[in-house]
């Protein structure tokens, strides 16, 4: 009986008008046609030659629809320059201007995309080895070499949430966005890495470089991705990866959804890199149609009650709609370092392995409020 009404609650949370009474963080519906700096930073979309657009929305001509688009400027991907003069988030507001690109500030390490989870066989699911992009080829890596910003075959164009608006990790906070990706993309073979939407906490224990080293940098414990144009969704046990939600593969056909023990699981420990499964400390309990709507083309709406940690506490509870999909519970995410709050950081664009084409991900809405 519990967990029937925390479902409705979540389910009608989503519905709700997100008003200050109810302790909201973010109502953004991007009608002010622009940026909000109070709610965003925007260091990692390069403002300069693909800012973030606008539109109206034609069934609806008085909404404002965001469109974040990755191209070949965003080849090398977008790091934040955190220090002065360079700084790119905590600008007043009538400083948002199309900026040149600066000089290289303070870097901040980079989640590896790690391996992709749209397995080359399908329906059947099996780890998938890291593979070499199929586009990064001399050329592109001689222009990624040359470049100022992260130096990697990545493309990467997201929007972070605002410093301010960030909070703690253990504590559950109402995510729901409403979106849409391209209806054909360039790519369907082969399983390039790519990221929609990530929840990441910071700090971590420093435990984790002493073993991997400096270059190591922890995953999203959560992360809504776009692989092969399918929309599917992972949560993270410290380094196993797990596949908790999907829309039909390319094929149409559609992955077993269990209760108990998440079943596609790959691990992503450095050494892990050729393809390995993994059990976490994790359990999934499933909705009666869990199989998610393709955003391709279509706008979709995506709420995910999201609470980390590595407590018996920590759940991630996920619905499209008000269509009840999936509910994590266990050891999610990283150790924070000892006596430390990790918060979590939000980032919604798109992040993913080099591909020459061109896609705009509209976003109509982002919702956050405290549960």
């Amino acid at each position: 009986m519990r967990k029937l009404f925390f479902s409705l609650a979540i389910t009608l949370a989503a519905f709700l008008p997100v008003t200050a009474s109810m302790g909201a963080e973010l109502a953004e519906d991007f009608n002010t046609g622009a940026v909000d700096l109070n709610h965003w930073c925007p260091c990692q979309i390069n403002l300069a030659k693909t800012p973030v657009t606008f539109s109206a929305d034609p069934e609806h001509p008085s909404n404002l629809v965001a469109h974040i688009t990755v191209d070949e400027n965003a080849l090398g991907g977008n790091e934040c320059k955190q220090d002065a003069p360079d700084f790119e988030c905590g600008r007043p507001p009538e400083v948002v201007v199309l900026m040149d690109e600066g000089a290289v500030g303070e870097t901040e390490l980079q989640d590896l995309l790690g391996p992709s989870f749209m397995a080359v066989i399908k329906p059947r699911w099996e780890p998938t080895p890291d593979r070499p992009d199929p586009y990064c080829n001399e050329e592109i890596l001689e222009k990624v070499k040359n470049g100022n910003e992260e130096k990697q075959c990545i493309q990467r164009q997201e929007l972070r949430l605002a410093k301010q608006l960030a909070h703690d990790a253990a504590k559950a906070h109402l995510y729901s966005l409403r979106f849409r990706m391209p209806k054909e993309i360039g790519d369907r073979t082969n399983s390039i890495r790519w990221v929609t939407a990530q929840w990441k906490h910071e700090p971590v224990s420093d435990a984790y470089k002493k073993e991997f080293g400096d270059d190591w940098a922890a995953s999203p414990f959560l992360a809504q991705r776009f692989d092969d144009g399918v929309l599917h969704v992972t949560v993270q046990d410290e380094h196993c990866r797990c596949m908790i939600a999907s829309a039909p593969n390319v094929d149409g056909s559609t992955f077993d959804w269990n209760n108990g023990t998440p079943e596609y699981c790959q691990s992503t420990r450095p050494e892990d890199s050729k393809g390995k499964r993994c059990t976490p400390d994790l359990k999934v309990e499933y909705g009666t149609k869990p199989v998610l709507s393709s955003p391709a083309g279509n706008w979709v709406e995506m709420n995910y009650r999201v609470q980390a940690g590595r407590s018996g506490s920590a759940m991630i509870e996920i619905s499209e709609g008000t269509r009840f999909i999936v509910r994590v519970t266990g050891k999610i995410g990283y150790e924070p370092p000892a006596g430390r709050t990790s918060k979590t950081k939000f980032k919604i664009g798109q992040y993913r392995d080099y591909m020459p084409f061109l896609d705009t991900i509209d976003v109509d809405w982002v919702r956050i409020a405290p549960q």
